[in-house]
């Protein structure tokens, strides 16, 4: 009888024998005495709501309690509905202590989530697509029964539902009884399968904690201490024992011992970090320990930005309908910056995280943060243009507003308001990178025909170095098109620009008072103000602007070619 001593026990559906209706309560009862009776083989963990794939990552442990080997040739697994008979990778024999792991039948073909399998275990599966009918439920709690080859239920138990996806239901104590109170959801994320259970108790065991919470945001310039646990879980007192932590900064520390159920609090210290995401590792070495699972922990820092590391360069509030809002970001830190997680806000809505894929953002490189990728790029297709978009944008009020940047610690990084001064499709740019970014004269409605220059550099940005007026007109002669560009040794001015033929007439008006920055680009295609084209020959470009009470004039000829 390999061990087993037999005995009347109750059968299982699908197995041949007779099924007694009654309670759940009862119908422990009777199983229990039956898996005494049975060898002491009793179900040890299942997973029924793995992190992979239901049809492959299901499992079911059993473990031999007893003192003698037991032969499982015959036995069957599976839940209250059908039994499978198993199926043996190995020998078919589970020795005292052992652990036998059941998994579904396609598992080796499809899955290598619980890879490497314990070479101490027996590897079994089941002879039909998956375990029980049509596997195992994630909303509705299942019976789980082990059948011996006799046709009696030697284990059953009723899981509860609940548990966070690949975290098992694991039996407290392995001798005790299958009632709920006996049983946990395992402390391991993809269980513990063919090893001892998370959740029994050992005679030695060590297991580290984070207290402080992951991801861990570290503000530009702080210094602050993420604190670690050492929990003794075990039965009996820790000898010695070692902590290590891996990271920017990694350190080492012994430690006397830990009396059972006695904790030690470890402040790790961080420090100032750089920038950007930083991962740690922290382990606990104890030579005794039973369970090395709950050993290991890792967490992330977040390292925070400086103010005006990167600065609101660009923002699109009144697009035309059908665009996009979006915000362009101006990186001034001169390293690249993780900016994972930074977010864009209102004056009231805080806006979501923009997941940006652990993007860097290259240093004096810009970024867009646009309410809808595709949209702004079907608006301005040059895919060179970096775009990230939040899940939830903060509408931008057009009557005004403010524009709030905050790094992955919750650190403001720069911020700026706004009144209604751009137009319909045409954004707001600021002039000096280095100028206030809350000075309303530090920004500018753009004057670029597209109406904006997100990716590149402001169209009214600040030409340092410009004492004198400078008109430009190119190419000349010109025959369909002139381009016609100024600079001017202002941050701002207002500007008029006429063109004037060889008699001293005005014929055209190309800027009348503009509001522009310290250049611009306007084109003239030689027509004159009702719009036909003016006769082909030499015309005066005459530029005319003030800031401050300063008067600046200049001009330069062109010709117009067509018709020559």
């Amino acid at each position: 009888m390999n061990g087993l001593s037999s005995g009347p026990c109750i059968g299982v559906p699908g197995t041949g024998t007779g099924w007694v209706a009654g309670s759940i309560a009862v119908l422990l009862a009777v199983m229990i005495s039956c898996a005494r009776a049975e060898g002491r083989v009793v179900i040890s963990e299942v997973m029924f709501d793995p992190s992979g794939s239901e049809f492959y990552d299901e499992f079911i442990e059993i473990q031999n309690t007893g003192s003698e080997p037991v032969d499982l040739a015959g036995w069957m697994a599976g839940d209250g509905d059908e039994a499978d008979g198993l199926v043996f990778e190995g020998g078919s024999v589970l020795q005292p202590g052992a652990f036998g792991l059941i998994l579904d039948s396609g598992y080796f073909a499809h899955s290598t989530r619980y890879d490497p399998l314990p070479p101490s275990a027996l590897i079994l599966t089941v002879a039909d697509a998956t375990i029980g009918n049509s596997g195992l439920s994630n909303s509705t709690p299942e019976q789980i029964v082990l059948v011996s080859s006799s046709g009696d239920t030697v284990g059953v138990m009723v899981y509860t539902t609940g548990n966070k996806p690949g975290f098992s239901e694991e039996k407290v104590d392995p001798d005790g009884g299958d009632e709920p109170e006996n049983w946990m959801d395992s402390r391991s994320e993809g269980g513990t399968p063919g090893r001892v259970n998370s959740v029994s108790p050992k005679d030695y065991d060590l297991a580290l904690e984070r207290v402080s919470a992951s991801p861990f945001p570290v503000p530009a310039g702080a210094a602050r201490d993420f604190v670690l646990q050492v929990v003794n879980r075990g039965r009996r007192a820790a000898s010695a024992f070692s902590l290590s932590v891996w990271g920017i900064d990694s350190w080492h520390r012994d430690f006397a011992g830990l009396e059972p159920a006695g904790f030690l609090r470890v402040e790790t210290p961080v420090g100032t970090v750089p920038p950007g995401r930083h991962e740690y590792v922290a382990g606990v070495v104890f030579d005794a320990d039973e369970d090395s699972s709950n050993n290991q922990v890792t967490w992330t820092v977040l390292g925070g930005v400086g103010p005006r590391a990167v600065i609101v360069n660009e923002v699109m509030y009144a697009p035309l309908e059908g665009d996009p809002e979006w915000v362009e970001l101006h990186n001034r830190s001169g390293q690249a910056l993780d900016v994972t997680a930074w977010r864009i806000e209102d004056a009231k809505s805080p806006g979501d995280p923009f997941e940006s894929g652990h993007f860097r953002m290259q240093p004096d490189a810009y970024l867009v943060v646009a309410e809808a990728e595709d949209r702004f790029y079907s608006r301005f297709p040059d895919r060179t243009v970096q775009v990230v978009a939040p899940g939830r944008w903060a509408r931008l009020n057009d009557s005004g507003d403010a524009v709030v940047v905050r790094d992955a610690t919750g650190a403001v990084v720069d911020s700026m308001v706004y009144d209604p001064a751009a137009s319909t499709g045409r954004s707001l740019e600021r002039i000096s990178g280095s100028g206030p970014s809350v000075d309303l004269l530090n920004w500018l409605a753009s004057t670029h025909e597209e109406g904006a220059t997100p990716g590149r550099e402001n169209s009214v940005a600040l030409q340092r170095g410009i004492d004198t007026v400078s008109l430009l007109a190119e190419p000349n002669p010109f025959y369909d098109r002139v381009e016609i560009r100024y600079l001017l040794p202002t941050p701002r001015a207002d500007v008029n620009l006429w063109v004037y033929d060889r008699s001293g007439h005005q014929v055209k008006t190309l800027l009348n008072a503009a509001s522009g920055g310290s250049r611009r680009r306007v084109t003239w295609d030689g027509s004159g103000e009702n719009g036909m084209q003016l006769k082909p020959g030499i015309y005066i470009l005459f530029l005319e602007t003030s800031y401050k009470g300063r008067i600046f004039r200049t001009g330069a000829p062109v010709v117009l070619a067509r018709g020559l």
